[in-house]
């Protein structure tokens, strides 16, 4: 006797290797109601090709098929592709690999954003950088720019120049960062200090405005400390004997103007750092400063965009 066929649809189970590992928080097996939607990623999608080699509809059933997808909105071909997996294990299989490639390439971009921010850094940290050129061009403005102009034009000079002058150290409070090279921050200080004795002992009548305009200020004092503090314990013990005198000699002279008070401040901290090692902690961070992966890593999903609100079946 022929067996009596059933209509009734029976339940598909997943492949064995997806048993343990499937998406949007299905513990076991497709036939169980899913935890929640949210790890649908949204992403801009370029033009869709579609193999219809196996399809068993006419050309014109097809073509319908596929302007109507066109037409419908984004929750509702949502649920469409959620109901399609949950009853047809091939659709379970290609969505699954899908998102898989889509993680993969997500992974792949943070990893490649992440390299090209060490590479800069790198970069950055093997750079030496001397400063001579910000010391020559306030040496210039004090000195010689306006030096022909009587004393009442020199004067009405002044405040360009003392504004030239802050304009240089804060170029060179950018141009250092806590990955630069030990050898620029120590160049960095030194500059300032060159600075700090040309504006001290700038001579006419622009030089002595502008002494009392800058050396009276706490621009330059301020930018030392911002310096420092992108130092870490090795950085200033790269400081020589030789770097400490001339921080000293800078100090002797600014005194003799009355200038920059509280340099003695940044130039007992150099000094307690180079004589005393032991009284300063190393840093653990590496070599290209702190680079904070998670923050990289929350950016890139935030550019990924976020998905489409949950749908009820």
């Amino acid at each position: 006797m022929a067996s009596t066929m059933s209509n009734k649809r029976q339940r598909v189970e997943p492949p064995t290797q997806y048993q343990h590992g499937l998406p949007f928080g299905y513990p076991q097996t497709l036939s169980q109601q899913p935890q929640h939607f949210q790890q649908f990623q949204q992403h801009q999608a370029g033009a869709i090709e579609i193999n219809v080699t196996n399809c068993t509809r006419t050309p014109e059933e097809t073509g319908w098929v596929v302007n109507s997808v066109h037409k419908l909105d984004e929750t509702t071909l949502r649920k469409l592709v959620i109901l399609s997996a949950l009853s047809h294990q091939d659709m379970y299989i290609a969505l699954w690999n899908e998102l898989q490639q889509i993680e993969y390439a997500r992974t792949m971009r943070q990893q490649e954003e992440l390299q090209a921010q060490q590479d800069q850094l790198a970069k950055e940290n093997a750079q030496i950088i001397d400063f001579r050129s910000n010391v020559n061009q306030v040496d210039y403005v004090i000195n010689e720019e306006w030096s022909s102009l009587s004393g009442s034009k020199q004067y009405d000079k002044a405040g360009d120049a003392a504004e030239l002058v802050n304009d240089e150290i804060t170029e060179i409070v950018g141009s250092v960062a806590p990955h630069s090279n030990s050898t620029t921050k120590i160049n960095a200080i030194l500059a300032l200090c060159d600075i700090g004795s040309i504006v001290a002992a700038g001579g006419d009548c622009i030089g002595a405005e502008v002494r009392k305009q800058v050396g009276y200020d706490e621009e330059l004092v301020n930018a030392l400390w911002t310096i420092v503090e992108t130092m870490s314990a090795a950085d200033k013990m790269v400081m020589t004997a030789e770097d400490i005198q001339l921080l000293e000699a800078f100090d002797k002279e600014r005194k003799g103007y009355c200038v920059f008070d509280g340099f003695d401040e940044v130039l007992e901290h150099f000094k307690k750092a180079v004589e005393d090692p032991s009284s300063v902690q190393f840093d653990e961070d590496d070599d290209y400063g702190d680079i904070d992966e998670q923050a990289l890593l929350n950016k890139s999903d935030a550019i990924e965009g976020t998905a489409s609100q949950p749908i009820t079946l």
